[in-house]
């Protein structure tokens, strides 16, 4: 049984295993109540990251969400941490365990994994919905993430105990949009002590090599969503953090995005940064849920 069972839908939410091709899954899913919805988290965390949204999607769809390999409770598997890896492992989920189009909702990688799918896999996909995804791996590589990835990398390797990965994450340092000098972590308005241990937590139960890959670069080596918006034929939803509080989509790229998407729309947040539900789950929720219905009534 998953902590949090003090709601009724989280009560009822059983951790389960599929067995991928070369790596075991664990997921877990509500009670059917509608069209599947199936969450992916983003790089260094866990399916513990949608507790917020759960009960609340719950209502309208089968809520599915997945450790993808190398996080949480999912296999591990050496150098295997490429896009094409992670969407592989789901699309056999979605159809050996799901069995229906599933509504996807990717977060950060998971927005990589959910293009993917839905471009290349279209009749396993009903609609997608893809939160602050980076369009290029390129864009990476200059933004704060690269030193935010090597920091998580180090405080990996480095191990110990959850409240020892808690206090190293809050010293690592990262350049912030509009200041000058790198800052801590731990010095970011919403990263206390509480907010840090969870991380720390999700972290502590991270394959380095994960984090290696996302550090290098090399996990989105064969990734290039411009060349997959195209070929994406469902409803799509875009969530736009703002890239000044540390957003991967700047506005080119949702312009760019809403020309080549066939059913693409936006939702910015300029309150929120990449985090997105993590910062502030209900905005993210309304969201979501007028996809939803707009795609029920279609």
């Amino acid at each position: 049984m998953t902590s949090g069972a003090g709601h009724p839908i989280l009560g009822e939410l059983q951790e389960r295993v599929f067995d991928a091709e070369s790596v075991t899954i664990n997921y877990i899913q509500s009670p059917a109540s509608g069209p599947p919805l199936v969450l992916l988290h983003g790089v260094g965390r866990n399916w513990q990251d949608f507790l917020p949204l759960i009960p609340k999607f719950s209502g309208r769809c089968q809520v599915f969400a997945l450790d993808m390999r190398g996080h949480g409770k999912s296999g591990r598997v050496p150098q295997g941490y490429f896009s094409r890896d992670y969407a592989s492992d789901v699309a056999a989920f979605l159809r050996s365990v799901v069995k229906r189009r599933s509504i996807l909702f990717g977060h950060s990688l998971g927005g990589v994994v959910a293009m993917r799918i839905a471009a290349e896999q279209p009749a396993l996909v009903r609609a997608a919905i893809l939160g602050d995804v980076a369009l290029s791996g390129d864009y990476l590589a200059d933004s704060m993430y690269q030193a935010l990835f090597e920091g998580l990398h180090r405080v990996l390797v480095e191990g110990g105990s959850v409240d020892e990965i808690a206090r190293r994450l809050g010293k690592v340092q990262i350049r912030v949009p509009g200041i000058d000098h790198p800052v801590a972590i731990g010095d970011l308005p919403g990263n206390n002590e509480t907010y840090l241990i969870k991380w720390a937590d999700c972290l502590k139960k991270v394959d380095p090599e994960v984090m290696l890959m996302a550090k290098d670069g090399r996990n989105l080596a064969d990734y290039d969503g411009r060349t997959l918006l195209p070929r994406m034929q469902c409803p799509t939803l875009i969530l736009q953090a703002n890239p000044e509080l540390g957003g991967l989509l700047p506005e080119s790229d949702i312009e760019m995005a809403l020309k080549l998407l066939p059913q693409g729309q936006v939702v910015r947040f300029p309150l929120l940064g990449h985090a997105l539900h993590l910062q502030r789950p209900q905005p993210v929720i309304d969201a979501v849920m007028n996809f939803l219905v707009a795609i029920d009534a279609a």
